[in-house]
Order: C-alpha cells, then sequence, then structure tokens
C-alpha cells in the first residue's frame, strides 16, 4: 500500500499534487494539510492531528472523511500522519507541504524523518525536487544529469556513491560536509551509507532549449 501526506507547508503545483494523490492507496492530511487539499480539489481518507489549524469550513466539507483527533503536543502533525500509517502497515509514503512557511517545522519535518525510515520508504517532494531518507543502501532512478546533493544529518560512515560524477568510496561525512550540486551519470545509481543518517536530495535540472545551426 502507498499513501501520501498532505502537511500545511508549501504545497507543490496542483498539478502535481493531484497526480500524487491518483496514485496514492491512501491519502492523508495533517491538519491543516486539509486546507490544502480541500483548495486542490484533492479529498483525503483520512484527516489527523491536533485540529487546530483546519478550518471549519475545511472540516464540515470533509465531513464524509474519518477525522481523528490527537490532543498530545509533543510531537508534530506529520509525525502523527507518519504514526498513523505505521499502524496501516503501509511501506512507501510520498510527503508534499512538509517545507517553506515555518523553518522550524521546516527542519522538524526533515529531522523526524529518520524515526520511520527503517519502517517504510518515505519522500518528500516538491515542484522540482525530491528529498529521500539514505539508509544502508538507497538505488535511485533520476534522469541523467540530475543534480543530487548528500546532507548528513549527524556522522555518516562507509559513504559510496556509484553511478554519480563525482563518487565515493566508504567515505566519511560529518555534520556541515555536504556534498553539493554532483551530478546523475548513471540510472539506476547507488548511495550506500554504512553508518548514520543522509538525506538524498534530487533536483530537476531546467530545460534548456539547443541552439540551432
Amino acid at each position: 500500500m502507498t499513501a501520501l501526506v498532505i502537511c500545511n507547508g508549501e504545497p507543490p503545483l496542483r498539478t502535481l499534487a493531484r497526480r500524487l494523490a491518483r496514485a496514492a492507496d491512501l491519502v492523508v492530511a495533517a491538519d491543516g494539510g486539509a486546507n490544502v487539499a480541500r483548495r486542490f480539489g484533492i479529498r483525503p481518507h483520512v484527516i489527523i492531528g491536533d485540529l487546530d489549524s483546519i478550518t471549519p469550513s475545511t472540516r464540515k466539507y470533509f465531513s464524509s472523511s474519518t477525522i481523528i483527533r490527537l490532543k498530545r503536543q509533543d510531537n508534530t502533525d506529520l509525525e502523527k500522519a507518519l504514526d498513523f500509517l505505521v499502524k496501516e502497515k503501509v511501506k512507501e509514503v510520498v510527503i508534499i507541504g512538509a517545507t517553506g512557511k515555518r523553518l522550524d517545522f521546516t527542519l522538524g519535518n526533515l529531522s523526524v524523518i529518520w524515526k520511520y525510515a527503517k519502517r517504510m520508504e518515505v519522500s518528500f517532494v516538491g515542484d522540482g525536487w525530491t528529498a529521500v531518507p539514505v539508509g544502508m543502501e538507497r538505488i535511485v532512478r533520476a534522469l541523467r544529469g540530475t543534480l543530487a546533493s548528500l546532507v548528513p544529518f549527524g556522522d555518516c560512515r562507509g559513504v559510496t556513491l556509484i553511478g554519480l560524477r563525482y563518487p565515493l568510496t566508504h567515505a566519511r561525512m560529518r555534520v556541515g560536509e555536504i556534498g553539493v550540486s554532483n551530478v546523475v551519470e548513471k540510472s539506476p545509481f547507488t548511495v550506500r551509507v554504512r553508518k548514520g543518517n543522509m538525506l538524498l536530495i534530487l533536483l530537476d535540472q531546467p530545460k534548456t532549449r539547443r541552439n540551432r545551426r
């Protein structure tokens, strides 16, 4: 089973959000993400959170959806949504709207994902970019020329990159030693991290018009 989680940050374009919703078996709105879903014409199966951000009109509009209120304040609405999906045994999750607006929520959402990365395949998606946590190994399909950046969340050891312009073999990357703007030269390419938490960010290259001779 695959799921789409809609958060209350800056969402991607409507066309991308709707395409991701159609591809998902289950659509979950994390609290105020329901407002985004309504604006994009997406009906979530489940709305979950402490429900302090969803508007009354949106809650009424989605009265046929399953609405779950969790009052606890020591975790975020995204965590509440992912905890629900773990219980539902969902194995693949795409998250939109998890970045932008408030910097604290952006950093928090990117940080908490490590609690779930071993139990499900998670990816954050925005306009022109995708971010995925890397554990022991991740094999990724991407167009040649795609920019690939690596951001360590802590001390990462045994970092191996295969299929990128600037390869690594059993390297060590510490916090602050980011690998920005590597380039995909072979697809699929491989990222291995023997120990530690690494975030892989893929950036689509804008299409340029070829010069005519």
